[in-house]
């Protein structure tokens, strides 16, 4: 009697012996998963910071080539340009000038961003942005159409032929953001004149 009291005691003891080992092992599994994937996610953003930054470095160094009058951004690489350099005030039409200043900055900034890195170029992004003067909704169809016309000409006929255009006809994207990003001066005060503007910025993605 002893000896079937002591069998059905060691069998609940390798029973319960089982669960803690399994459980183990199922910890040491989400354990080297979530490392894989922390490790995997590391890997990804470290080389798309190393391309955003070299693209960056080419930008700057095109921008100071064609002497254009614009502003690239230290973080992001974004192109920045001046309403009173491509609109009249509450207009959508280039200027003459904004044309010929986009004639000779374009094609050598699509060259610079897709000549090493084509097929991490997703996207080729042009925002219009506008002060708080008037109504937002105003502001929006303003900043949409201004983002728009410069889009269009950049792959117009007009502005002729250049390297990866029909790329970049593909990838272009143009979007108005009223005055949902305004600049502020240090005071805290809305700079009206740098709020007026329209950007243009590139968008990677690695997994190509």
């Amino acid at each position: 009697m002893i000896d079937k009291y002591r069998k059905t005691i060691n069998k609940e003891v390798e029973k319960s012996n089982f669960w803690p080992t399994f459980t183990d092992l199922i910890c040491s599994v989400l354990m080297v998963v979530t490392l894989l994937l922390f490790s995997s996610e590391s890997i990804h953003s470290s080389v798309e910071n190393d391309i955003s930054e070299k693209i960056k470095e080419s930008v700057k160094e095109t921008v100071d080539i064609t002497k254009v009058d614009i502003t690239v951004d230290e973080e992001t690489g974004k192109i920045t340009f001046g309403e009173s350099t491509m609109f009249d005030l509450d207009s959508a039409i280039l200027k003459p000038e904004a044309k010929e200043m986009l004639k000779k900055f374009i094609p050598s900034y699509i060259e610079t961003i897709y000549s090493d890195y084509e097929k991490n170029i997703e996207k080729i992004v042009i925002k219009g942005h506008t002060d708080d003067s008037g109504s937002y909704l105003y502001n929006l169809d303003l900043s949409q159409q201004r983002a728009l016309s410069v889009a269009k000409f950049i792959v117009s006929d007009e502005i002729g032929d250049y390297k990866y255009k029909d790329r970049v006809l593909k990838d272009i994207e143009a979007i108005g953001r009223s005055e949902a990003e305004l600049i502020l001066n240090e005071d805290k005060s809305i700079n009206k004149n740098a709020s007026r503007r329209v950007e243009i910025n590139y968008e990677l993605n690695i997994e190509n």
